[in-house]
């Protein structure tokens, strides 16, 4: 696989984010991923597998039902993900006291 990354507008800024989570593949497999930064409509993480752009993947934050994500482009064994359905601010806020942002 190619690695492919595009240049996106940011509907907002990325808040840095260090928390291990869940992902969950199409075919089932899950991994234990590091979520390196974090905005309500997506987050980049550190990946253990490739994964191709605009996967479906499901990660699971901290103290959150699985989230449906599209993979928005990767870089060797980084992702950006975009969420299917933006955070609620106040949910956002909520992970960003709990897990070391601001």
């Amino acid at each position: 696989m190619t690695d492919k990354a595009e240049s996106i507008e940011r509907r907002a800024e990325r808040e840095p984010f260090g928390a291990e989570i869940e992902l969950r593949r199409t075919r089932g497999m899950k991994y234990h991923v590091t979520v390196r930064d974090c905005s309500p409509e997506g987050c980049c993480i550190n990946l253990v597998d490739r994964v191709g752009l605009d996967e479906v993947i499901w990660v699971k934050l901290p103290g959150l039902e699985s989230l449906e994500a599209y993979v928005c482009w990767t870089k060797g064994f980084v992702a950006g993900l975009e969420f299917a359905k933006p955070l609620h601010p106040a949910v956002f806020q909520m992970l960003l006291q709990r897990n070391g942002g601001a």
